[in-house]
């Protein structure tokens, strides 16, 4: 399993961040990979229609029972067909691959058609150099310091009195180049969480 791994070397009044990434990339929602997708619900179903138009018109949807599981397609008590569920929300949606669920079995109305549909990527977290930032942004003399105790107290200090903003995005980019979507503080009230979101 990825997990984030934080050190931070002190050098006199400097702190370098040293993120790592023990197996080089964090994605957001743990386990979760490319190509996952999910099932979506997309409404009800009309199982009147479904029977009119498998059977004909003189049949309609009856409950037989008190479950999901007792509907049938019905022209008279004698005169009875199966109903799929799942074709009829075919049928009604006109998307190919839908399945049917029952959200309650012990609820008969409860039917629904779902679409699977896939997923983004997830976000991939990367760690981020910022003493090579403040290198190479103003000169091989600065460092990057944190002069503060939240992930917004970090700075580019050649000494006490010459001190330079950082762009965390932009040391990100220098860093992974175009990929970089955001630089994004985990925990604003840890200076160490900062992670380039790829």
């Amino acid at each position: 399993m990825a997990y984030l791994t934080r050190a931070a070397t002190r050098i006199g009044r400097t702190t370098v961040i040293a993120l790592a990434l023990a197996a080089s990339t964090l994605t957001a929602g743990g386990a979760q990979s490319a190509g996952n997708t999910s099932e979506v619900n997309i409404g009800g179903v009309n199982l009147n229609a479904y029977c009119q138009k498998t059977f004909g018109d003189g049949f309609k949807s009856a409950l037989i029972g008190t479950t999901a599981g007792d509907w049938t397609c019905e022209r008279s008590a004698g005169d009875r067909r199966p109903i799929s569920v799942k074709d009829a929300c075919t049928m009604q949606y006109g998307k190919p691959g839908l399945k049917a669920r029952a959200l309650n079995w012990s609820d008969a109305t409860s039917w629904r058609c779902f679409q699977t549909v896939s997923l983004p990527p997830p976000p991939v977290y990367k760690g981020v150099n910022l003493n090579n930032y403040c290198v190479k942004t103003f000169g091989s003399s600065f460092k990057s310091v944190l002069i503060g105790k939240t992930a917004g107290d970090w700075t580019c200090e050649r000494s006490a009195g010459d001190r330079r903003p950082i762009s965390v995005k932009t040391a990100c980019v220098m860093q992974y180049g175009n990929a970089v979507k955001q630089a994004k503080a985990l925990d604003w009230n840890n200076p160490l969480s900062w992670v380039c979101v790829l």
